[in-house]
């Protein structure tokens, strides 16, 4: 295994695009993927449903973004519309099995 040097880092961007292409497209799906894992944690204030309803959706917008930037692979972005998708299921029944 050979690794690439880091050719004219000149900001965050490239940055991440080097640590990218080193570890084979997963560093910054793993950093979504610890994004998601802390917000839920935050979020357990509320509901569980809540709190998986928002994490995946602030998740799943965030992915969308990187994916459209070529961060990360197209299956991890599916993957994540798949479970924000969920979550707005499950929060959109938890909303009305509280409310009525």
């Amino acid at each position: 295994m050979s690794f690439s040097y880091p050719v004219n880092v000149t900001g965050v961007f490239s940055l991440v695009q080097y640590a990218n292409s080193v570890s084979e497209g997963w560093f910054v799906s793993l950093i979504l993927l610890g994004l998601f894992v802390i917000l839920f944690i935050s979020f357990k204030g509320y509901s569980t449903e809540r709190a998986f309803g928002a994490s995946s959706f602030i998740t799943m917008l965030l992915t969308i973004l990187a994916g459209s930037i070529g961060l990360v692979s197209s299956a991890f972005m599916i993957g994540s519309i798949l479970i924000g998708a969920i979550g707005l299921v499950v929060l959109y029944i938890s909303n009305h099995k509280t409310y009525g």
